[in-house]
């Protein structure tokens, strides 16, 4: 880090006094990037320290979401304020259009928080101090040894819900003018179920799904781009909200 007070400095540890960190210390470190050397993807259980898991949980929860989908092609936000103003009556219009929009093309629904917005606008909340930690040497080098990729110097990141109705279609995550060299999520749900949807599923060319990953709470999904994926359909009888970070690692000049 550049002078920049470590992340986990805000969030109190259970011992204030002992020296802490914010990924977990793990021997297997190797056999996960066997696995992203020889499949491309995988997940680590128990990723970060259990006090700033929690706390990361805690400011996703209480966020204002926006709503995010596509209309005609073109990328649409709905903020909350906005959402609850539509009324039941404009919610099940918008979740009409949303799917017709994926009879005929590519479509997804779920809730953002926009990290990189907040920041832009001076919040200092946890998240925002979070993604500068993100944005660090602190969390760049473990994900560079990770990855096996060593030109990693910046990401994205925004906070993510998947309630009842929302879903991500099929697609590969390829943004060539952005340099897109892995994709992550961290999972912050505490109670979910398989049945409920929201599950992160990668398919072959064929169609077939060859892997799925399940958000297990404090765990990091991460895969190399492009590799095709998509977030299953989250029925109408779940409760509660899938939440994560999710966001990609990137090669800038």
């Amino acid at each position: 880090m550049t002078g920049a007070r470590p992340f986990y400095s805000w969030v109190s540890p259970p011992n204030a006094d002992a020296e802490v960190q914010a990924i977990k210390t793990r021997s297997d470190w190797g056999s996960h990037r066997l696995a992203l050397s020889a499949h491309r993807r995988t997940l680590i259980r128990d990723f970060f320290e259990p006090h700033v898991a929690d706390a990361l949980y805690r400011a996703l929860v209480a966020q204002d979401w926006s709503l995010v989908y596509r209309e005609n092609r073109a990328d649409q936000k709905v903020r909350g304020a906005e959402l609850r103003q539509m009324g039941v009556v404009g919610r099940a219009d918008l979740s009409q259009r949303i799917v017709k929009e994926a009879e005929r093309d590519f479509q997804f629904a779920f809730l953002s928080h926009d990290m990189a917005q907040a920041e832009e606008s001076g919040q200092t909340d946890l998240l925002t101090r979070f993604l500068r930690w993100m944005n660090s040497e602190e969390f760049f080098q473990p994900m560079r040894e990770l990855t096996g990729i060593s030109a990693i110097n910046r990401l994205y990141a925004q906070g993510t819900g998947y309630g009842p109705g929302h879903f991500l279609m099929v697609h590969d995550d390829e943004v060539p003018v952005e340099n897109r060299r892995a994709a992550y999520v961290i999972n912050l749900t505490q109670s979910w179920r398989p049945d409920w949807g929201a599950l992160l599923h990668f398919c072959d060319p064929s169609g077939n799904v060859v892997d799925t990953f399940y958000p297990h709470f404090n765990s990091l999904s991460i895969f190399l781009v492009p590799q095709d994926h998509f977030v299953s359909y989250v029925p109408p009888y779940a409760k509660g909200e899938r939440y994560a970070i999710t966001g990609w690692l990137i090669e800038s000049s």
